[in-house]
């Protein structure tokens, strides 16, 4: 009746004392019924096919919601930070979409909504007509694009036509809208993307409401950040964090008052620069009421209050409205969203996955031997891969390249995540802790050897010191066990940093349960030394292990294992600083004991002959030391195969012994052998396989072939400032082995008869124990 009343008033339309009696009854109707429709869309401008629409709500069909909602895009006061260049994309798209749509996805909190709306104001004050359309449910949607379209001039007999079923609703508004130009349609908080596509069928056929035909633009903001989702013309912008700066300045615009630009820079990176936290963060600071008023006081606040500073829990929480806007609950509406997906593992999973420290997860952390302890139910590896995709797609979490199938949380994700895990009603945490324990030490156990465990060791060692905060869980022996064990892969990997933070931990562990003097805690003291060692700070080291040494000889006895570790350690420090003659000693005295204590075939035997060799070399008797090389080298072969570490070492050591006795040629071509299988068995960046390209140069050197050396060093050299840093010392040799080369050649003019030995031996590998 409504259609055919509404068909009536236009027929009679033309007929003046037809038409104001009919209206002043409307009017009169209007004021009983309390409501008002217009007989048609009121025109701003001309007719044409660029005319700008009026933005008033146009008039449609009865609106499904009840009460039709402003199509008018939210007031944008902020100035938009660290986006400049996603905004000028969008921008470039309105002008030519060329069959295209725009869809800006990330998770939740990244600034969606403000990217859009800021699009939005720019297209508006272009003369764009703008319409801006809040998800709710398909009917509104539909209902809210016909308004839209109608805005645009869409006539309503085509409308009725297409409700009435003389032609499919979509196809009838889009048709019109492709030949409409100057208009942007904003679908924003899309998230619900298997409700978008209409009749069951997938956004990415295009058949539904959300479509690529106009000449204007569609824009949508979705969660969803899946290329298949949205198909093959969706232009796709995945938000991430701000950068440092650009969060810096979203504070100072906020809270100009605050703080300077590099506290609000430290502020903007503890929050991860998350634009949400930082809307969070500066509405606090601008509260009269707040008892920290600068950048400083919140972020140091935050390691103690973060549930009350950015973990609120406000009301009507549970109206996604709200939620969206509070960080404690905007990501909760995605996992609500994954969990009516048919994936209800995606919750637990990501509850998980926080319990881990804040760096990338590898793939042997996230099993389904995990999730079936932590959730107390059979999980299969398939249920974890489809929640691991799931938590991906709605961006809760992102991929490490260094190791396929690694994942990163972003840090407040992680913080709110274990948060609420702390408030959920059937959460257990004890078998949360014991999966998470579980995978630990299993993964460390299972690491493989050499070179294909590198990577995922690396990815591991953020993760194991948590095994110390557990003892509940596992004992300390224990948990300091796994922790020392990925130490010393990390250390064979030639990553004396990462290995350092992780014997650190278990030494600071260790005194404070076990004491400064307990066996544990000195061989703890004894290892964090040689990652100091490792790392160059070899005065620092020496101090270290004379420490120890003096500590094991009283505790343990001179004859003790760990006391002759000790005193080989502060032999080998006293040889590279150039105390021969006391290294010399202390080598002899120990090879004596190590021969009556251990034994002539045990590894430590071996590396006390090898270091005793070193000492005499550096005091100058280099046949002996070749000699000496040499008999070692047969007894590593005999007792360690070709491609131990300790067997390549030797080798080294005898090309070392034959340059300083002048055979060049055999060294140069022993080096070049080492090299080689160093490259194959540890990899092309360790430090030992660094070593022997520097000893390579060295002999060129030693042989007169300084162009040849040259070049070597500078390749050495780069690769050492790569790895090592600047400074480390075996940097620095390269460094003043490739000075003094080209110092000599320009000094000798390329003359071979006079070779020279002002290189260096810096960078030995490693006999400390």
């Amino acid at each position: 009746m409504t259609e055919h009343l509404g068909a009536s008033l236009l027929d009679w339309s033309g007929q003046p004392w037809v038409a104001w009696p009919l209206f002043g009854l409307l009017c009169v109707l209007g004021g009983v019924l309390g409501t008002f429709v217009p007989l048609a869309p009121l025109e701003r401008g001309g007719t044409g096919p660029d005319a700008s629409p009026a933005l008033t709500d146009p008039p449609t069909a009865p609106v499904a919601a009840g009460t039709a909602t402003s199509l008018r895009p939210p007031r944008t006061d902020r100035h938009l930070r660290g986006r400049e260049t996603e905004r000028e994309r969008l921008s470039a798209l309105l002008r030519d979409p060329r069959g295209r749509y725009a869809v800006v996805c990330g998770a939740g909190g990244v600034g969606k909504t403000a990217l859009a709306a800021s699009v939005a104001a720019r297209a508006e004050a272009d003369g764009w007509s703008v319409f801006w359309i809040r998800w709710r449910d398909p009917d509104t949607l539909a209902d809210d694009l016909v308004r839209a379209a109608m805005a645009c001039g869409m006539p309503q007999e085509s409308v009725r036509a297409a409700r009435s079923g003389h032609d499919s609703l979509p196809d009838a508004v889009w048709r019109y809208l492709a030949g409409r130009r100057k208009w942007l349609v904003v679908v924003d908080n899309a998230d619900e993307t298997a409700r978008l596509g209409g009749a069951d069928e997938p956004v990415a056929h295009y058949r539904g409401w959300i479509r690529p035909d106009g000449r204007g633009l569609l824009l949508v903001t979705s969660r969803d950040t899946s290329g298949e989702t949205w198909g093959p013309a969706a232009d796709l912008l995945r938000l991430g964090p701000l950068d440092t700066v650009s969060g810096g300045r979203v504070l100072l615009d906020a809270a100009p008052g605050a703080g300077s630009r590099e506290e609000a820079e430290a502020l903007a990176a503890r929050l991860g620069g998350l634009p949400l936290a930082l809307q969070a963060a500066s509405r606090y600071l601008g509260a009269a009421t707040s008892r920290h008023r600068d950048f400083t006081a919140y972020r140091e606040a935050l390691d103690r209050e973060a549930e009350l500073l950015i973990g609120a829990d406000p009301p009507g929480a549970r109206d996604p409205a709200v939620a969206r806007t509070f960080l404690r609950h905007t990501w909760e509406l995605s996992l609500d969203q994954l969990d009516s997906e048919g994936l209800p593992l995606a919750r637990p999973l990501l509850r998980q996955l926080a319990l881990y420290g804040p760096a990338a997860v590898p793939p042997v952390l996230v099993t389904d031997r995990l999730m079936t302890t932590a959730v107390g139910r059979p999980v299969s590896a398939g249920e974890v891969d489809r929640a691991l995709s799931g938590l991906e797609r709605y961006g809760l979490l992102g991929t490490e390249s260094e190791v396929p199938g690694s994942v990163l949380l972003h840090p407040l994700v992680r913080e709110m995540s274990a948060l609420a895990l702390g408030t959920e009603p059937h959460a257990d945490p004890d078998r949360r802790t014991r999966a998470q324990v579980d995978a630990l030490t299993t993964a460390v156990a299972e690491l493989p050897e050499g070179l294909p465990g590198w990577p995922t060791a690396r990815l591991l060692a953020p993760h194991v010191p948590s095994l110390l905060s557990v003892p509940g869980t596992i004992p300390l022996v224990a948990a300091a066990a796994t922790i020392d064990r990925l130490g010393d892969v990390l250390g064979d990997s030639g990553d004396y940093a990462l290995q350092l933070v992780l014997r650190q931990a278990v030494l600071d562990r260790r005194e404070q349960v076990l004491g400064p003097e307990h066996p544990d805690t000195l061989l703890s003291r004894n290892h964090v030394a040689n990652s100091v060692l490792s790392l160059g700070h070899h005065t620092q080291a020496l101090a270290a292990h004379r420490s120890v040494l003096a500590l094991r000889d009283r505790v343990l006895g001179p004859d003790h294992p760990d006391t002759l570790v000790s005193r080989n350690n502060v032999g080998f420090v006293c040889e590279l600083l150039g105390a021969y003659e006391e290294a010399e000693a202390l080598h002899e005295r120990t090879l004596a004991d190590r021969l009556r204590v251990l034994g002539p075939d045990h590894r430590h035997t071996l590396v006390s002959r090898q270091n005793l060799a070193n000492a005499i070399g550096g005091r100058g008797d280099h046949r002996l030391a070749v000699t000496l090389h040499e008999q070692l080298l047969a007894d590593r072969l005999r007792l360690l195969g070709p491609d131990h570490r300790d067997t390549l070492a030797s080798r080294s050591h005898v090309a070392e012994a034959l340059s300083r006795c002048g055979e060049h040629a055999r060294a140069l071509a022993l080096h070049e052998r080492v090299l080689a299988d160093r490259t194959r068995v540890m990899g092309p960046d360790h430090p030992y396989t660094l070593l022997s390209g520097h000893h390579i140069a060295q002999a060129l050197h030693n042989a007169g072939d300084h162009a040849a050396a040259a070049d070597r060093y500078e390749h050495v050299l780069a690769q050492r400032h790569r790895v090592l840093g600047p400074d480390h010392p075996d940097t620095r040799a390269s460094r003043q082995g490739l000075a003094v080369c080209r110092a000599e050649r320009a000094a000798q003019g390329q003359d071979r008869s006079a070779p020279s030995r002002g290189t260096g031996r810096r960078g030995r590998a490693r006999t400390r124990q």
